[in-house]
């Protein structure tokens, strides 16, 4: 079982993207192991393709990208812990503020000669997740303004539905009117950005000095906007070979507490992959798999570690048979849109549950050019291979 990864795909995908952000710079959202296409590569095809700021989920994935050699803009979305300042300082990481009081902690733990601190404050204008109220921003801003260990480094805000026009017109009327008080205040407010795939999508760039570009560098469409470039395109494949193929006759249950029952003669293939890998127990029933080029059904209940597939009716299906569980095979696509409606849930998360057992396999030009091992990090290039580089 592996993930394949298109890095040319990923790369040209933040290239369209950058040209439907401009004036605006874009930031590549690479958390959650770069939504499963791992987060080290995830980075350096977006800063190939375009990208002037990675953003991540906490300050070890920070950290990842600095020991991967990435020397731009970091820009971590949630709070971290305020004993971490100056690890983050002397990473020229910046951060998440949503208080007077994470500020003011911040400062504490900062040492004299450590660098000064980028801080963007957040602005809750309706995600209710986290930030200032519009109320309260201004005193936040003065507050780090005269703090000489951080400085305003940005100042935003997350749409929660930008397919909602009215709504996100309320958020960014919202942060607008912070951005004009602490102009006013003589406080320069840093970078403006309240833009992720769907606000892009959207059409609202004006006034926004960087968009946080997550699902749709990844190709596919956040639900919300216009529809993507005709070029940007998935750059995920998930794709395993079966570890038995037997035959049983009809009667034979199938998977735990026998969900399914063989009503004839039946080929059944196992497949080494299952939820501990990210692939959810309520992928069956309802999901396929391509095997062969055709398609064939997940029967019986996803096990931890491997899954059941209905093979009689395909020829031809051996043990080095390649099968697609997300992916294109031939004419025929398994997108992570056709297994999130099965399951009930968003793409976002079939993507990002993806598992550290899953070896990745990064390919270009059709030709697989590095590995990231099972339950690393570690990308290993093949002998004479150029590799996306900051």
């Amino acid at each position: 079982m592996w993930v394949e990864v298109y890095i040319d795909l990923l790369t040209a995908n933040a290239m369209a993207m950058r040209s439907l952000a401009q004036p605006a710079a874009l930031g590549a959202v690479v958390k959650a192991d770069g939504y499963g296409h791992g987060l080290e590569m995830a980075g350096r095809c977006a800063v190939a393709g375009g990208a002037e700021w990675l953003c991540v989920a906490d300050a070890a994935e920070a950290g990842r990208l600095r020991h991967d050699g990435y020397p731009g803009r970091i820009f971590v979305l949630y709070p971290v812990p305020p004993r971490i300042a100056s690890t983050m300082a002397r990473f020229a990481v910046d951060v998440t503020v949503g208080s007077t009081r994470e500020a003011r902690e911040i400062v504490v733990q900062l040492a004299p000669d450590d660098p000064t601190l980028g801080v963007h404050l957040e602005i809750e204008t309706g995600m209710t997740r986290g930030g200032v109220s519009p109320e309260d921003a201004l005193d936040v801003a003065t507050a780090i303004n005269e703090a000489r260990s951080i400085s305003l480094a940005g100042v935003w805000t997350h749409l929660a539905a930008p397919e909602n026009t009215p709504a996100t017109h309320r958020q960014l009327t919202l942060l607008d009117s912070v951005v004009d008080r602490i102009t006013q205040a003589g406080i320069d407010p840093g970078a403006v950005h309240a833009l992720a795939s769907g606000g892009l999508l959207a059409g609202i760039v004006e006034g926004h000095a960087l968009v946080r570009l997550g699902l749709a560098l990844y190709g596919l469409h956040p639900g919300a906007g216009r529809s993507l470039p005709q070029s940007v395109r998935p750059a995920l494949s998930i794709k395993a070979h079966p570890v038995r193929i037997a035959e049983v006759p009809p009667g034979t249950a199938v998977g735990y507490a026998g969900t399914w029952i063989a009503e004839r003669l039946s080929t059944i293939a196992t497949l080494p992959i299952g939820y501990a890998d990210g692939w959810s127990r309520s992928s069956s029933p309802g999901t396929s798999v391509l095997v062969e080029g055709q398609r064939a059904s997940v029967v019986g209940r996803v096990s931890s570690d491997s899954l059941t597939v209905d093979v009689t009716e395909i020829d031809g299906v051996e043990p080095d048979s390649e099968f697609t569980l997300l992916g294109s095979t031939g004419n025929d696509e398994i997108t992570a849109d056709d297994v999130a409606d099965v399951r009930g849930t968003i793409s976002w998360e079939v993507l990002q549950q993806l598992g550290a057992r899953l070896t990745r396999v990064y390919v270009s030009g059709g030709l697989p050019v590095a590995l990231r091992p099972e339950s690393t990090i570690d990308v290993t290039a093949a002998p004479g291979t150029r590799l996306p580089g900051y």
